[in-house]
């Protein structure tokens, strides 16, 4: 088997963790995977020719943490190494946040390891995650009743995250320990079985390991490596299917083709709606997906998910919106470059018009609209819907309120706030994405049109 040296230099080379001329932030805790990680690392950093930079936090959570900073920082100097120590209150953190301690200890560890990334211009942070810690992930998530996401457990790079000895197990770090002559720090609290982590470490892993296999460690962690690549796929068939799905999007929404949605494999549904849900910044647990799913084949429903996302099904349609601050009202009102492009901030659009001949047949999707300039009473103007606002829609012989409108076309209180009314003096002229005014269309005898074209805005 190969050394543990020659398994960190075959993973950085595997997945490209770290290039020339790049800095490396290591989380040294001065426990046995850490030391292990930053020694080899100070191996290969020629080889490679990267430079690393030293970083640990005193979580204040044991009563020898401060000896433990003094040791690393004493390490990181011999070695010549720059070196940032600092201490964190976790468990004041843990209180405000309301996280179970690990939860919070990983939060803030990360926080800490960031800013010193960002302050010292490193491009990549390594950490000591090994072939156990994969292996405890994979069978804590499974326990907890995770699907494919949570199983694939740790992944060796993410968003600057490496993990050089993903690969390599605790046995492996300790014998290397050993010969390098590093005397690592222990935490005792790794055999405290209260926690869960724990108990399978020294339990449920090692009784594993003589009953079923004595390779359990290495199987699981390569069954999580699979998963991950299995996992990287799907979601980019799952980015792609939302694509499809996608009819509108705006700041604080976003409307879904439900036909669309339900014309999707089971499989690729659920993560479509993950990935929906994901872009409000929100996330769902299997039973929110299932109960979206359900509303979707029975046409109409509502459901609150976490952080107050709400999502609604009707019309054919499946609106995902976040919850309303009642500070936060919209109201807009702006005029409008005739041609040219006037940004709507406060919705997240921009309009474009273009002063242009009359086309011969006027077709246009819901976000575009053609009107006959010389028809024009006024300045254009574009602003938020107002109570009592009335106009002739396309099509019909007398006027109709604006908010009967949105009611027949199934838009909600909120999103009417968000729609923007194109006005001409005091006369409206459009209902961006629902219907023109009579009074403004195209007819034969248009000599000079505007081409409206409602945007996102970038």
């Amino acid at each position: 088997m190969a050394t543990l040296l020659e398994q960190v230099r075959q993973t950085i080379q595997r997945y490209k963790l770290v290039g020339a001329g790049e800095k490396v932030v290591v989380g040294v805790s001065g426990g046995p995977d850490s030391l292990a990680l930053l020694s080899s690392l100070l191996e290969l950093r020629d080889e490679f020719g990267f430079s690393l930079h030293v970083a640990h936090l005193d979580h204040c959570l044991r009563e020898n943490s401060a000896e433990e900073a003094a040791y690393v920082r004493r390490l990181a100097e011999g070695w010549g190494l720059p070196v940032t120590v600092e201490a964190r209150d976790v468990r004041a953190f843990q209180q405000e946040h309301k996280l179970s301690l690990e939860e919070a200890a990983r939060e803030v560890r990360y926080r800490f390891l960031r800013e010193v990334a960002r302050a010292v211009g490193a491009a990549k942070i390594a950490v000591g995650h090994q072939a156990n810690d994969q292996a405890e992930t994979l069978l804590l998530n499974l326990l907890r009743g995770s699907g494919l996401t949570g199983l694939k457990a740790m992944v060796p790079y993410r968003e600057g995250i490496i993990r050089p000895l993903l690969f390599i197990t605790r046995e492996e770090i300790e014998e290397f320990c050993q010969e390098r002559g590093l005397v690592p720090c222990r935490d005792l609290s790794n055999l405290d079985k209260s926690y869960r982590r724990n108990k399978i470490r020294h339990e449920l892993i090692p009784w594993l390991a003589k009953e079923f296999n004595p390779a359990i460690i290495r199987v699981l962690a390569r069954t999580a490596t699979l998963l991950a690549e299995e996992e990287a796929f799907l979601e980019e068939l799952a980015r792609e299917g939302l694509t499809r799905v996608i009819k509108e999007q705006g700041r604080g929404y976003l409307k879904i083709d439900g036909g669309g949605l339900l014309g999707l494999p089971a499989a690729l549904e659920r993560r479509v709606l993950r990935a929906a849900v994901a872009r409000l910044g929100g996330g769902m647990e299997f039973q929110h997906v299932e109960q979206l799913r359900a509303i979707l084949r029975e046409g109409a429903g509502a459901l609150t998910l976490p952080r107050g996302l709400q999502a609604r099904v009707s019309n054919g349609l499946l609106l995902f919106e976040e919850p309303q601050k009642e500070d936060e009202p919209v109201h807009f009102r702006h005029p409008l470059k005739v041609p040219g492009v006037t940004p709507l901030p406060e919705i997240g659009k921009r309009l474009r018009i273009e002063i242009l001949p009359p086309p011969a047949k006027v077709s246009s999707p819901p976000w575009e609209a053609w009107v006959d300039k010389d028809k024009l009473t006024g300045p254009l103007w574009a602003r938020n819907w107002q109570p009592g606002d009335r106009f002739r829609p396309l099509g019909m012989k007398g006027t109709k309120k604006l908010q009967d409108l949105f009611v027949d076309a199934g838009i909600d209180m909120r999103e009417r706030k968000r729609v923007p009314i194109i006005v001409s003096g005091e006369d409206i002229v459009w209902v961006a994405g629902v219907r023109l005014s009579e009074d403004f269309k195209i007819t034969p005898e248009t000599r000079r049109a505007l081409h409206f074209v409602m945007e996102e805005d970038a």
